[in-house]
């Protein structure tokens, strides 16, 4: 039966959410005693997600009882038995995986057509129907220094099939701090929600190593994959003759299954190095790094996840500007049964930055899945404050 969805729903299961099972959760590494930031936390019962913070922390809000299963590429996958957490703050260590050496796969195939054939086969193992419930949230630097930020818990309904995917996004809440102006290129003003689900279900981001003649300019190669004997990594390297701002791909796939669990691209701070220095670049970028994260919980496959990170310098009123935008999405719930809902609630902008603030629930700290540190609740804070002033300074001037 499929379920409705209202907004005054919406409103009653955040209250209720709010006494829900409660955790500060801190994860490090266990030689070194150091947060690690990105692990994705899964509650293997409520299959809620979360992720931690550049300081390792995560705030685990569940609505029953749950063991928790913590992933990372660099580490051993653990679950920790939720009665072990019996603490306002736990700490759970996780084992690197550095100590093992990866080891070189000889196939019969080119690494190029395995990759074709996996990533045909996730697409066709995608879940769809679904609905994902996601919190984003996008910082924007100039300068090094933080100028804006928006975040919101999104509803995704994705429909369609693994050929034609078909999004609706529905916004439950939001909140845009801080003042944009000319220096950041509106081109990049945020990712575009509205094809983001489908090039992330589709992985268009491998669309450039997919293509045949790809084989001249990269190197393919397989390895083991250290942390789990049931998994392999695909690795893509541009050679260093070949010419562009390339970048370098790790794809992590089930060897069993053949889906893709994680895939990851970054260029390489020589090659944009080269690329800056080219007469021919329009805008000189200095970073630029994607990370999906993708899950199998039985037989549902689907978003775990994802990262893009953004950066370039351009000229702007004479000046030298350094921009950076980077978005997070976490996957907090899901359900194979789209809700109903009427068209007008649809969102149909590129992305949350014009949207006007609306929430009733502080849901960055609860049901965010993704908490921010206090040196970022402290920039958006600031933020927020100059935003206010700025408004009441436009107020003043029109009286």
């Amino acid at each position: 039966m499929i379920k409705k969805l209202t907004f005054l729903f919406l409103f009653f299961s955040s209250m209720v959410f709010s006494q829900s099972i409660e955790y500060t959760i801190i994860v490090k590494d266990f030689d070194t005693d150091l947060p690690i930031e990105e692990v994705t936390i899964t509650a293997l019962r409520t299959r809620q997600g979360f992720l931690t913070n550049k300081d390792g922390k995560a705030f685990v809000s569940l609505s029953k009882s749950s063991d928790l299963e913590f992933i990372h590429s660099s580490y051993k996958t653990i679950v920790i038995k939720i009665a072990t957490l019996n603490k306002n703050e736990n700490v759970v260590y996780m084992e690197p995986n550095t100590q093992q050496l990866e080891e070189f796969i000889v196939t019969k195939d080119h690494p190029q057509q395995i990759l074709k054939r996996i990533v045909e086969n996730s697409k066709d193992k995608m879940t769809i129907p679904m609905n994902l419930k996601i919190y984003l949230r996008e910082f924007y630097k100039r300068d090094s220094e933080i100028v804006f930020f928006n975040d919101g818990l999104i509803n995704f309904q994705i429909l369609g099939n693994e050929k034609k995917i078909k999004t609706d996004i529905l916004v439950e809440q939001n909140r845009a701090v801080g003042v944009l102006d000319g220096d950041i290129d509106p081109n990049i003003l945020g990712y575009d929600l509205n094809n983001i689900i489908e090039n992330y279900y589709q992985f268009k981001y491998l669309d450039e190593v997919l293509d045949n003649s790809a084989k001249k300019t990269y190197d393919f190669s397989i390895k083991t994959y250290p942390s789990n004997e049931d998994y392999l990594v695909i690795k893509i390297v541009p050679f260093p003759e070949s010419q562009g701002i390339l970048s370098d791909f790790i794809i992590v796939y089930d060897s069993n299954k053949k889906i893709i669990i994680e895939l990851s691209s970054y260029v390489s701070s020589e090659r944009l190095q080269k690329y800056k220095e080219s007469m021919f670049a329009s805008r000189k970028v200095y970073k630029l790094e994607f990370k999906n994260t993708f899950r199998l919980d039985g037989d549902v496959y689907y978003l775990a996840n994802s990262k893009e990170v953004i950066g370039f310098e351009k000229r702007y009123k004479k000046k030298d500007r350094r921009i950076e935008v980077k978005n997070h999405m976490v996957i907090t719930d899901f359900d194979k049964q789209p809700f109903e809902y009427n068209d007008k609630n649809i969102f149909k902008g590129k992305s949350l930055i014009n949207k006007k603030t609306s929430f009733f629930t502080n849901y960055w700290d609860v049901e965010s899945g993704f908490v921010s540190t206090s040196e970022e609740k402290a920039v958006i804070e600031s933020l927020g404050k100059a935003k206010e002033e700025t408004q009441d300074e436009e107020k003043n001037s029109k009286e």
